[in-house]
């Protein structure tokens, strides 16, 4: 399980989302903004990390991990569209941290993790044609 380089990406991408719940996403001049805070960041970082640490163990289905790994994928872009959002429309004066990529990185590591699923599945998929 571990020897696979899409358990890598899979386990980095939780650490990044892990790493969340305890980072600020932006400061203000009065205080700082968490996004442990903001309730739909909180639901959706619960959501993406879950989904993406579940994954992990799904190595024995690759096809039902890929295709967590690709709504887990679709969850982070629209967290990083919310993000994005509130970055848009900040108050003056409010600087954003580096943790507010977090969720396009564990999209990307996410996406590869679904790349490298799927050419290992399509390796197993060969073999056992040439078995039959």
């Amino acid at each position: 399980m571990i020897q696979r380089i899409q358990t890598l990406f899979l386990l980095s991408a939780s650490a990044l989302l892990f790493s969340m719940f305890f980072g600020v996403m932006a400061y203000t001049p009065q205080e700082s903004v968490k996004y442990t805070s903001v309730s739909a960041l909180l639901i959706l970082n619960i959501v993406s990390f879950a989904l993406a640490f579940f994954s992990i163990f799904l190595y024995r289905h690759r096809m039902i991990q890929i295709r967590v790994c690709i709504y887990n994928s679709i969850i982070l872009l629209g967290f990083q569209g919310w993000v994005l959002w509130l970055f848009f429309t900040r108050p003056e004066g409010t600087a954003f941290t580096v943790t507010a990529v977090f969720p396009v990185v564990a999209a990307i590591l996410s996406f590869l993790a679904m790349r490298y699923i799927a050419r290992d599945e399509a390796m197993v998929r060969s073999t056992s044609r040439l078995r039959k």
